[in-house]
């Protein structure tokens, strides 16, 4: 997979575990790969990703510790670990582990400090994330709107505004063409999901 286009489908409460979202992905042809259930911000429940088809096995990312100081587990369908996905405080910064505990790489925002603080003060959405190796740049991650599935009122101001931030909002991932066989897509796929419920949908509301 070079490209994985992330989507959410469906919004729902249930009373035990809150708030839930179904995440779907697909890679560059637009077949879906993978689906997933959210649960608050991936905290009240284990987020588990079934295979579209078979071919690809099923994985879970299952959260320890709080929110500003997470910690996520990615585990395969027999429960072994093979990455770890973490983060210290507020921003856009996602170290990856591998299933040794390896230093991989980082989700990161790349704009300036003072982008990144002007941006977190007036709550606006980044353009987009990237995936880094030391120097090495392993993907682009776009953020990108996507078509609302209710129709808001445009007829005057507070409708406008209402639909500018209620309106979806989906992640394309690419991979650069190096590294196009050497990161496991269910990390990536695991990072993605982090980087859109607390950085897009999650820290906003806090």
């Amino acid at each position: 997979m070079k490209v994985i286009h992330l989507k959410g489908k469906y919004d729902r409460t249930q009373k035990k575990r809150g708030y839930e979202r179904t995440y779907e992905f697909y890679d560059e042809g637009g077949n879906l790969c993978w689906s997933g259930d959210v649960y608050g911000e991936c905290l009240k429940a284990p987020t588990v990703y079934h295979s579209s088809d078979g071919a690809r096995q099923n994985f879970r990312m299952t959260a320890k510790g709080k929110l500003l100081n997470a910690t996520y587990y990615l585990d395969d369908a027999q429960g072994t670990r093979f990455a770890t996905l973490t983060r210290k405080g507020v921003g856009f910064r996602w170290k990856v582990l591998g299933e040794h505990n390896q230093d991989m790489g980082r989700f990161i925002d790349p704009a300036s400090r003072k982008e990144a603080f002007l941006r977190e003060l007036f709550s606006a959405l980044p353009d987009g994330y990237a995936l880094i190796s030391g120097n090495d740049l392993i993907a682009t991650v776009q953020n990108e709107a996507l078509a609302p599935q209710i129709r808001l009122p445009r007829r005057n101001i507070i409708g406008t505004m209402l639909e500018k931030v209620f309106k979806p909002h989906g992640l394309t991932l690419r991979l650069a063409p190096p590294y196009l066989s050497t990161w496991d897509p269910r990390i990536l796929i695991a990072g993605m999901t982090l980087l859109q419920v607390h950085d897009i949908t999650g820290v906003r509301r806090q």
